[in-house]
């Protein structure tokens, strides 16, 4: 919306399947004009690499991971990655529309592993239960949703500006820019659910990457919110404010399995983070710039975790004030979805916050 509005943007996140996603929802029918790879699904000077240590073995057999890679190596021109981040950067808009819609294709596919909980994805047991898919199915299923985006396209009426959005994958504890020199930050950080986002985009993530389980597995521990924590508990003092000490505290003294080691340590290093997360932005932000950040309250059992409240302590002392605080309910919460929770609490309505703050001033 900034670059419709002519502004100057730039998006940043760790994770790199993000960066494709929203360089395509940027495409405009002129990205489209001559756009046709059909025939080159065909062609014999495609070619993959049979490997058995492939990330989409995880759901697919060894011959549907070979039709899945010839899309890809199609779409990629027959050009070999060197390394994820330097395949994602390298792609065009038009690229980018062409691995999202591969990227459907296969949550098309993995529609009998994906749970209630839409931010999981589940496992076969064995080798037997992994998905046998022929390939001329793959490619009319591929082809159908490539069809249905560019028809979306030509319908498209907003028109983007010469230069749109720039898109980063980084992360927010070490912003890639100058200090003082954005005039307006807007972030929605990870609510503290325990949300495995990494798991949540892990098929796309297995067609990325090109060094297999162990750069998942990476880019997983170094998303905020992790569900991964380190052995040893981070030292957190007093500088990261009342309200977030308090919630600490009641989690380690909470009577329930492993919430003084395992949840404790999970939210330790999620609160750090996050604060890491807020100085950066204050860092970044020019004097009487504006920050605002859209967070959500959660439950950890019957314990209440006020993160607006913690986020307005943690920007206050970074010497951003507080402007407005609107809240709303939002009933389509993660709380809804964990039925274990309701041995806890009969209420699980949590309230959402859009905060806006200005530095200095």
């Amino acid at each position: 919306m900034a670059s419709i509005a002519g502004y100057s943007s730039i998006g940043i996140d760790l994770n790199p399947v993000m960066k494709i996603i929203a360089k395509a929802k940027q495409a405009t029918p002129n990205d489209i004009e001559g756009l046709d790879i059909r025939d080159l699904f065909l062609s014999p000077r495609i070619s993959v690499q049979d490997t058995i240590s492939d990330p989409l073995g995880i759901w697919f057999s060894r011959t549907t991971i070979n039709s899945i890679r010839r899309i890809e190596t199609a779409i990629l021109a027959n050009t070999k990655k060197k390394s994820t981040n330097q395949a994602v950067n390298s792609l065009n808009t038009k690229k980018c529309l062409l691995y999202t819609a591969l990227f459907k294709t296969l949550r098309y596919y993995l529609k009998p592993f994906i749970p209630s909980n839409p931010t999981w994805i589940k496992k076969p047991k064995t080798d037997s239960d992994k998905l046998e898919i022929r390939p001329k199915d793959i490619k009319e299923t591929y082809l159908k949703i490539l069809d249905e985006i560019y028809n979306g396209l030509k319908t498209k009426s907003k028109k983007w500006p010469y230069k749109p959005s720039q898109f980063i994958i980084g992360s927010s504890l070490d912003i890639p820019s100058k200090n003082s020199s954005i005039d307006f930050v807007l972030t929605s950080p990870p609510y503290c659910t325990r949300i495995d986002y990494g798991v949540a985009t892990l098929p796309e993530l297995a067609l990325l990457s090109t060094g297999g389980i162990s750069e998942i597995q990476l880019i997983r521990r170094s998303l905020m919110g992790t569900t991964t924590v380190p052995k040893k508990p981070q030292c957190i003092t007093n500088a990261i404010g009342e309200k977030c000490l308090s919630f600490l505290h009641m989690v380690k003294a909470h009577p329930s399995k492993a919430s003084k080691s395992y949840y404790y340590k999970n939210f330790t290093q999620y609160f750090i983070s996050l604060d890491k997360s807020i100085q950066e932005i204050n860092r970044v932000l020019k004097y009487m710039g504006k920050f605002v950040c859209v967070v959500q309250g959660s439950f950890y059992k019957d314990v209440y975790c006020d993160l607006p409240g913690i986020v307005i302590d943690m920007a206050e002392k970074n010497n951003l004030r507080l402007v407005t605080h609107s809240e709303f309910e939002n009933k389509q919460n993660m709380a809804n979805v964990n039925l274990k929770g309701k041995t806890y609490r009969k209420n699980t309505s949590v309230s959402e916050a859009v905060l806006c703050f200005r530095k200095g001033g």
